[in-house]
């Protein structure tokens, strides 16, 4: 998950150099008829025994440890974080020594869960290296499994990682992107340099299409390449694509979601797009949702479609345009709830004793 408290540098350029880039994003299309187009890939869990002998994609060296405190007992949960140099935000924080990220965040989602009954599931889209994921399903532990959706190969090394170490075994991991169905069967992802969480589908940001030189100054500002020993570097992987409506109909977990968590870089509309079947009928009951304007609309969903049709779905507290343009960054991610909770949490109830 991108963080809360962004630092400039390290999710999207802004001044000479952001105005220098054209971005080109896909045509804006109905978002009630997106997903009743073909689906798109055939998503299922990874088989996490695939990685009994170590990470696929990064090497075991840059697995850092890091440890998060228990919600529910006197035990810590392990997270493989990365260097603090290679991202300075999620994993630094986690590797100061004071285990935390976002803990009141994820406190909050485990007491949603206890007093909404602790059954269900927890849709993480969007779950980087586990800082929600992790401590989430041990919260919900025999109640409940975790989806946890994480496509850039390196950080879902990250991920499963974490699970593995915590002796996890109510989470699924799905190594995709989410997005609409009539989109690629495959998309470009960019790992960000700095900030692993603010790493994003390629041209949803300013950084995945720069030039070197513009990378340079963009994370050395001012400074000069010759004097850094390793020069900035954006690498790119080829991730599947899948959809919402797609997963639900190979996993009926998916029936039985009491909470969300959305934060992908931008790519939360097109996800929306996916997701028609799964909103119309088993919306999530609590959904906390990363919106900002500017990266929707560079993804082809502009944010006013995306207000209008959670609105639309039965979520109250939906933010105002307007009110989400004012807003700083942090406020720019939102919890939504269903109008009728006592209905949700009914179905989820219902959904969840078929699992």
């Amino acid at each position: 998950m991108a963080p809360l408290r962004l630092a400039a540098a390290a999710c999207a350029a802004s001044g000479p150099i952001a105005a220098a880039l054209t971005l080109s994003p896909p045509a804006p299309r109905g978002l009630a008829r997106a997903s009743e187009e073909n689906p798109v890939g055939s998503p299922r869990p990874a088989d996490l025994a695939a990685w009994a002998n170590g990470p696929r994609t990064v090497e075991a060296s840059t697995l850092h440890h890091a440890e998060v405190r228990s919600l529910v007992g006197d035990y810590n949960l392990s997270i493989a974080a990365y260097g603090r140099w290679e991202d300075s935000m999620v994993s630094a924080e986690l590797l100061a020594g004071n285990g935390r990220w976002e803990t009141r965040h994820v406190k909050e989602l485990c007491r949603l869960y206890r007093e909404s009954g602790a059954v269900g599931n927890f849709l993480d889209i969007g779950a980087n290296i586990g800082t929600f994921a992790i401590p989430l399903a041990d919260c919900l532990g025999g109640g409940g499994r975790v989806l946890a959706v994480e496509g850039m190969p390196p950080t879902a090394d990250h991920l499963v990682a974490g699970i593995l170490d915590s002796r996890l075994k109510n989470v699924d991991v799905y190594p995709y992107a989410v997005g609409a169905s009539g989109d690629p069967r495959t998309v470009t992802m960019s790992l960000n340099p700095v900030n692993k969480g603010g790493s994003a589908v390629k041209g949803n940001k300013p950084f995945t299409n720069m030039t070197d030189d513009q990378l340079q100054d963009l994370f050395h500002p001012g400074k000069k390449a010759q004097k850094y020993a390793q020069k900035v570097v954006v690498k790119e992987f080829s991730v599947p694509l899948t959809t919402g409506d797609h997963m639900l109909y190979h996993n009926p977990a998916m029936k039985a979601i009491v909470i969300a968590k959305v934060d992908i870089e931008g790519y939360e509309g097109r996800f929306i797009r996916g997701s028609n079947t799964l909103f119309t009928k088993y919306p999530p009951c609590f959904m906390t949702i990363e919106l900002i304007p500017e990266w929707l609309e560079r993804a082809g969903t502009p944010a006013q479609e995306i207000l209008d049709q959670l609105t639309a779905w039965g979520y109250k507290d939906v933010p105002t345009l307007a009110g989400l343009m004012k807003s700083n960054v942090e406020a720019k991610t939102r919890t939504v709830v269903q109008r009728d909770m006592a209905k949700c949490l009914q179905r989820v109830r219902s959904y969840a004793s078929q699992q």
